[in-house]
């Protein structure tokens, strides 16, 4: 019984999440072409488009606090909330003030999320892969649907005014947040309350999804166009990076749950190294100039690795999940803030390919940390 409400519980969080993302994923598309539509300057829009990355990086701790005095379904439910304010205040505000302001609610309203249907998904050891899996992949749906729908209704109502349609659509999961049942809430988070660290200590599984995040979403992501334009015209370099990026979020739809029904039956190790093995090798094609290889190897790796490293998590730490959850997604997002920074940074000096080789040959070192840790036999 206590297992299907915790399946329940999986596919509600998932749910919320993947539809509070409708005003996220859109803004990414709208902004950087319609910046004059909010009264923002281009430089604005890069800081608009990071400030909530940033503060997630903060906030985890944070919020596992929030998390543990006031319970998961609270949470989810005032994270479903915020997370309609933020969409609604990107069509309502021409403010720079208030958009940031947005932008902030947003991250602390996804770190919660994402923390909320991680917890639930590795409440039970028994098929956590696969619940993880499922999580990632309904994830995905928002997205795609903001980013084709909502761009498609951006054209008909304008700019501003779609992101007040993606409020009243994000609105609902609120509704869906009061079916979460309180019943299967993690033994975590019934316990006392704890003090944590802002900016935990990694250990090494953190590394490996530090150099995930400042890789695949940093240097990969920033560089693959410009990469393209090598070898084709500019609006076809476009195209092809676009593509590429788009391919991301099918891959974890796709890749992600199959991943982790891989992982609950064959155990999670095995799987886990051959996707950091896929990266690497990603990582190095890409390096030595094959690039259709080296993209299509890094969206498949990164599908299965949103997936598995979450369930190695909760392998490693069973009896604090959602503290080590919290600190992984901390890293994911250190990296992910780090990497398009140090890639801007290095263009200017460093080939692109280049520093896809030297990303290989950083996870080929926190690979090996990882080998000869603890949490390696932890996995097995």
């Amino acid at each position: 019984m206590i297992d299907r409400l915790v399946m329940r519980n999986v596919w509600i969080s998932s749910w919320v999440l993947s539809l509070s993302l409708f005003g996220d994923a859109l803004i990414y598309v709208i902004l950087p072409v319609h910046a004059e539509a909010f009264g923002i300057s281009m430089l604005m829009v890069g800081i608009l488009l990071s400030v909530n990355r940033l503060i997630r990086t903060f906030a985890y701790g944070l919020i596992v606090h929030l998390a543990e005095l006031i319970g998961v379904k609270k949470l989810c439910l005032i994270a479903a909330v915020t997370a309609t304010l933020s969409t609604a205040g990107y069509g309502l505000f021409e403010s720079v003030f208030f958009l940031t302001i947005s932008r902030i609610i947003w991250g602390l309203s996804f770190a919660a999320l994402l923390l909320v249907t991680l917890t639930y998904a590795a409440e039970n050891p028994a098929k956590t892969g696969t619940r993880i899996g499922i999580s990632r992949s309904v994830e995905q749906v928002g997205p795609l649907l903001a980013m084709t729908v909502g761009a498609w209704l951006a054209t008909i109502v304008g700019p501003r005014d779609v992101f007040l349609y993606l409020a009243f659509a994000t609105a609902f999961s609120v509704f869906l947040a009061f079916g979460l049942n309180e019943a299967a809430q993690p033994k975590r988070l019934k316990q006392k309350a704890t003090r944590y660290r802002m900016f935990p200590r990694p250990d090494s599984l953190d590394l490996l999804i530090f150099w995930m995040g400042a890789g695949i979403d940093g240097v990969f992501t920033v560089s693959i166009s410009l990469m393209w334009a090598q070898y084709l015209s500019t609006e076809m370099a476009i195209l092809f990076g676009g593509s590429v990026l788009a391919g991301r979020r099918l891959s974890e739809m796709l890749v992600a749950p199959c991943a982790g029904v891989i992982a609950d039956r064959l155990g999670i190790r095995m799987p886990l190294l051959l996707a950091i093995l896929l990266t690497i090798v990603g990582f190095a094609s890409i390096g030595g100039g094959m690039l259709m290889l080296g993209s299509i190897a890094l969206v498949l790796a990164r599908g299965a690795l949103g997936t598995l490293f979450p369930a190695a998590v909760a392998r490693i730490y069973p009896e604090d999940k959602i503290k080590a959850l919290a600190r992984n997604q901390t890293w994911r997002d250190v990296g992910a803030a780090a990497g398009p920074l140090a890639t801007g940074l290095c263009l200017v000096f460093i080939a692109p390919e280049l520093m896809h080789i030297f990303i290989a040959l950083a996870f080929i070192i926190a690979l090996t940390m990882f080998v000869f840790s603890p949490g390696w036999r932890a996995i097995a």
